[in-house]
């Protein structure tokens, strides 16, 4: 009887949605109404784009979820994280805070040479429309790299320690400077820094290999976007549907589960250069946006803006269903530098929506990076289950979630399930990691903070919204 209730309790707190406190039982199989089906087309329910299909994935976390959420309560407890030390991008913009607040040494005092300033603009064609902001972001930043970094006065190593930085702290970036020359690693790159300290704002240098640049890439973010955009307006689109191999098995490619370009044969159409299954082919990705060009009994010709050419698709790879005809709102995800752009046209214009840190797939042995590529904004799930790659049992889920390509999702800080009396209990979600926006650390998905990952799960329309993966 109590086996009958604690099934019952699962399935009717996932149909409700996100309560807290969800039970599950601890063993090697699923519940028996969590096994997936093969549909026989894809399942989605038109009012409000919310999937009801299966709701079991792979291992999400590249790295074990416990170890950012230890580096979450030591940055938290040494006062690191965004909201302690970035000069949010509004406040620079007001020139709140100008170079007449630095009480560091003038570089032209110094004579030390400015090779590069940071100074990321958005482009002239999008408007800055904000309806997210929880967190402070800056255009430009440095990522710390190593732990107990030393920030200086003077570009100089016999200078003042004016601050500690912490591995992962992000620190508003001003310029890049040619300073003392360090012959153990061979360069005399230094960067300028500032940052928030007790509503002050502080100014120091940090040595060139203990950081890493960051900025959000507008420019290239909106060309990827008028490139869709132009696409879209031009051709019947469509996209690459074969989540979980639902809709059949791509043939081996010479032997191998993966081509020449380094994509898998799982989740992934053959393209071929004929249309015939006698042709030389390679593989295309489930949710990959394409253009219809033509099609015959068998096979639509198509295009992508993944790669060059044109190839012949078998037609049951290819979907219709809530096929872009107007694109109105698009996530763009630069992989290089762990961050994102939402992007929705309004009269005609693209505006900005928000920009927030991000993090995206490891390449690693039971991992996978964020692939490259054009992308439709496939399904929702408000969560799914992921299971721990090495003992195949449920290990906790991801709220939020936004599919786009196979089993990749954007989504938000992932709960791994606390094991009380032998049952696994939802310790209810996390908003916030520290690790969001630093190196590539989840399994092929997008992480968000959970609130912003809720603020596109609510924005995003299926059917007029695309997700773009940029480097």
């Amino acid at each position: 009887m109590k086996k009958i209730i604690a099934i019952l309790v699962v399935l009717l707190l996932f149909i409700s949605g996100c309560k807290s406190k969800e039970v599950f039982r601890v063993d090697n199989t699923l519940i028996e109404t969590e096994q997936e089906t093969v549909p026989q087309q894809d399942t989605q329910n038109s009012e409000d784009n919310v999937y009801v299909g299966g709701s079991i994935e792979e291992d999400i976390n590249a790295v074990d979820i416990k170890k950012d959420e230890k580096l979450t309560r030591e940055a938290e407890g040494k006062h690191k994280t965004e909201e302690d030390v970035l000069v949010p991008q509004e406040e620079i913009e007001e020139e709140k805070y100008s170079e007449e607040d630095d009480k560091s040494p003038k570089l032209s005092e110094e004579k030390y040479e400015v090779l590069q300033t940071f100074n990321t603009q958005l482009p002239k064609s999008i408007d800055s429309y904000i309806q997210y902001d929880k967190y402070p972001t800056s255009y430009n930043y440095l990522l710390v790299l190593y732990s107990n970094i030393n920030i200086r006065e003077k570009p100089t190593t016999e200078s003042d320690v004016v601050k500690k930085a912490f591995i992962f702290e992000k620190i508003n970036l001003a310029e890049k400077v040619k300073g003392q020359y360090l012959e153990k690693y061979k360069s005399d790159i230094w960067y300028k820094v500032f940052w928030k300290e007790d509503e002050e704002i502080k100014y120091g240098y940090i040595f060139g290999v203990l950081g890493e640049p960051r900025k959000f890439q507008f420019e290239k973010m909106v060309e990827s976007i008028e490139r869709l955009k132009n696409e879209v307006e031009n051709n019947k689109t469509a996209y690459i549907t074969n989540y979980k191999n639902w809709h059949g098995t791509a043939p081996l490619y010479k032997g191998k589960t993966e081509d020449n370009y380094g994509i898998q044969r799982y989740q992934s159409a053959p393209a071929y250069i004929e249309p015939s299954t006698d042709s030389e082919f390679r593989y295309i990705q489930d949710g990959v946006l394409v253009s219809i060009l033509d099609k015959n009994e068998k096979f639509y010709k198509i295009r992508t803006l993944n790669f060059e050419g044109e190839y012949w698709v078998p037609k049951n790879f290819i979907s219709f269903a809530n096929s872009i005809e107007e694109l109105r709102k698009v996530i763009v995800v630069d992989r290089k530098n762990q961050n994102e752009g939402v992007f929705e046209y309004k009269d005609g214009k693209l505006n900005l929506i928000s920009y927030v840190f991000a993090t995206t797939g490891e390449k690693s042995k039971y991992k996978q990076p964020t692939d490259l590529g054009y992308f439709m904004a496939i399904q929702r799930r408000p969560k799914f289950l992921y299971l721990d790659d090495i003992t195949r049992e449920i290990s906790g889920y991801a709220p939020y979630a936004i599919r786009f390509n196979g089993g990749a999702y954007i989504h938000g800080v992932p709960v791994e399930f606390e094991i009380v009396d032998g049952e696994k209990v939802d310790p209810g979600m996390q908003e916030y990691l520290y690790t969001i926006g630093t190196v590539p650390r989840s399994h092929k998905c997008v992480r968000n903070y959970t609130s912003h990952a809720k603020f596109l799960y609510d924005w995003i329309e299926i059917g007029k919204s695309a997700v773009i993966v940029i480097e």
